[in-house]
């Protein structure tokens, strides 16, 4: 059980550049076939800017900018504050804001090091009823989701892993929901080259071990001609929500 609170991603620039210290938000594994793992983190984000400058700080126009990162990979996405639909045709920044900047490649390539520190609970127990659930949320015991999902297609299996931000719950009846996110979802449709571009930003929610909703980030069409990112393609699924608490 990943303490999320405790984990980050650090970056060392280049010939003795910025290094950044980032908290890891989100996790989710790769899983093929033979068994061999994939892991890759979603960071928290952050706001363009110029860093460690003595003049102005915040870059404008401003954007969104947050990252993935797996052991060899990382993926870098910036938003601004408008998103046009065919922003996938443009890898070019565009600081005049009105595009995604989706930027992925090796670390090597970019920085001397990232170090990913992920620590863990030693001790954690996982809730199999709704009562437990309801008990360790109002116990205010840190507590963790997982969802294994599986794509028949090619036997890769994901296992998401993430904090609970968000949990409502219910003591008559007993019940619970979680709301949660941001969260990296597999898009096991996608053919990018690096697995670390075959993921979507989301948040999930799920009262039910054995199903839940996604709601994907997504670009989406607004007023005449124009079109924001924004959390818009809902997605149901089948798979195995798991609740944890730390003990």
């Amino acid at each position: 059980m990943i303490d999320f609170a405790n984990s980050y991603m650090t970056w060392f620039g280049a010939a003795g550049g910025s290094m950044s210290r980032i908290a890891i938000e989100a996790a989710c594994t790769l899983i093929d076939g033979s068994g061999a793992e994939d892991a890759f983190y979603l960071i928290a984000p952050c706001r363009a800017e110029h860093t460690h400058s003595d003049g102005q700080l915040i870059v404008m126009p401003n954007y969104d900018f947050r990252g993935i990162f797996g052991e060899r990979e990382y993926r870098i996405i910036r938003t601004h504050w408008v998103s046009e639909p065919d922003y996938l045709d443009d890898p070019g920044l565009d600081t005049t804001g009105g595009r995604v900047f989706d930027e992925a490649g090796l670390h090597g390539g970019k920085w001397d090091e990232v170090r990913l520190d992920v620590r863990r609970f030693d001790r954690f127990a996982e809730l199999g009823s709704q009562a437990e659930v309801v008990d360790a949320t109002l116990d205010n015991r840190p507590l963790v989701s997982r969802t294994e999902l599986r794509d028949e297609r090619s036997g890769t299996r994901a296992l998401l892993e993430y904090p609970v931000k968000t949990m409502n719950v219910m003591k008559n009846p007993v019940r619970f929901q979680i709301d949660t996110g941001p969260i990296i979802a597999p898009d096991f449709a996608s053919t990018a080259e690096l697995a670390v571009a075959r993921f979507d930003l989301a948040h999930i929610v799920y009262n039910l071990f054995d199903r839940g909703e996604l709601i994907l980030r997504k670009p989406v069409a607004v007023g005449e001609g124009g079109a924001v990112t924004d959390y818009s393609e809902r997605v149901e699924y089948t798979g195995r929500n798991i609740a944890l608490a730390a003990e």
